[in-house]
């Protein structure tokens, strides 16, 4: 069996580097998940203070919280000293304020963080302590408020998850500056008038690489980032149930919810069961598509956040607490 997948994993390298399309290529979908699953249950971690967390982010000494209709709009909670936060932000229209539309920008740890509003920019200091700096950047090029579900930046380009009605969903590249396209994957899925599951387009943008989840039909798609073209280039698909953007699963789909990385691994939060809602996992895989484990948490977890081998993440049925998860670096 080793054999038939390392075959089949190289000739589809092969044909990623020869140009093949992603729609076109074989997808990986041998995955034994029975023999790789270990049941785990992440230890509470008591919040400094309410948050009805929307959004997480992971900094280098601290997690973002981005808070869904309350405020203070996002809190910086100190990994070093549990008690330690500092919030900030408020809706509105001032020059300092943000529209409901504003979203945080991912993208590589360091101790600055990103928040798009409207059609800016906004890069931030924290001082670790009670004080933000801020730069801000405006973008020449009007964007549509709400066009875009989820935001990376690497630099001085933007990787956009976007969903235009009433089919296609994709990742476009885009300059942050002049609001340039660089480049764009998308699909049509075609199903949208179901709406007894949402679709959420999720991904993540790691060093070159850019790992796209699809729900409906359990699809990742991985992606080279060509630097100097700006082009994205297919390097492979994960597909293990067979759904497609014609023929998407009605039962037993991925939601996946938000995927994480590190040098030796990506990380799919997501729900793989016929009971949507009842059971959450963190699959992880390694940067070639081999499946290297499935972890089976105990409750339904919305968020969860990268951090030093540590997963924080959100409970559907907690605000107080966020619950920490000791992956070592997905060995």
């Amino acid at each position: 069996m080793k054999e038939i997948y390392g075959v089949v994993l190289c000739l589809f390298l092969l044909e990623s580097c020869n140009g093949k399309s992603q729609k076109d290529s074989q997808a990986i979908n041998a995955i034994d998940w029975e023999s790789k699953t270990e049941a785990v249950t992440p230890q509470a971690v008591p919040l400094p203070t309410l948050c009805n967390i929307e959004y997480m982010q992971a900094g280098d000494s601290f997690i973002l919280l981005q808070n869904d209709k309350m405020e203070p709009c996002f809190t910086l909670w100190d990994l070093s000293d549990s008690r330690h936060y500092f919030s900030f932000g408020q809706i509105g229209n001032g020059p300092d304020d943000f529209l409901t539309t504003a979203n945080l920008v991912g993208g590589q740890r360091s101790r600055a963080f990103r928040i798009w509003n409207d059609n800016e920019i906004r890069t931030y200091l924290w001082d670790g302590k009670d004080s933000l700096s801020c730069k801000r950047q405006r973008m020449n090029k009007k964007i549509l408020a709400g066009g875009y579900q989820r935001l990376h930046a690497l630099n001085d380009t933007l990787y956009c998850g976007y969903k235009l009605l009433p089919h296609e969903t994709g990742v476009e590249l885009l300059n942050v500056a002049s609001g340039e396209i660089y480049d764009r994957i998308g699909v049509d899925e075609g199903y949208f008038e179901d709406k007894s599951m949402p679709y959420d387009l999720t991904f993540c943008v790691y060093q070159d690489k850019l790992v796209v989840g699809r729900m409906r039909f359990n699809q990742i798609e991985v992606y080279r980032i060509d630097t100097e073209r700006m082009k994205i280039l297919p390097l492979f698909v994960i597909n293990y149930k067979g759904g497609s953007p014609e023929n998407p699963m009605k039962d037993g789909a991925c939601y996946m919810k938000q995927i994480n990385a590190d040098d030796a691994c990506f990380y799919m939060l997501n729900q793989d069961t016929g009971r949507p809602g009842k059971e959450t996992y963190i699959d992880i895989y390694t940067w070639e598509g081999k499946a290297v484990k499935r972890l089976k948490l105990d409750a339904l977890y919305l968020e969860g956040v990268l951090a030093d081998d540590v997963f924080y993440l959100k409970k559907f049925t907690d605000d107080d607490n966020l619950y920490r998860l000791s992956v070592g670096g997905g060995k």
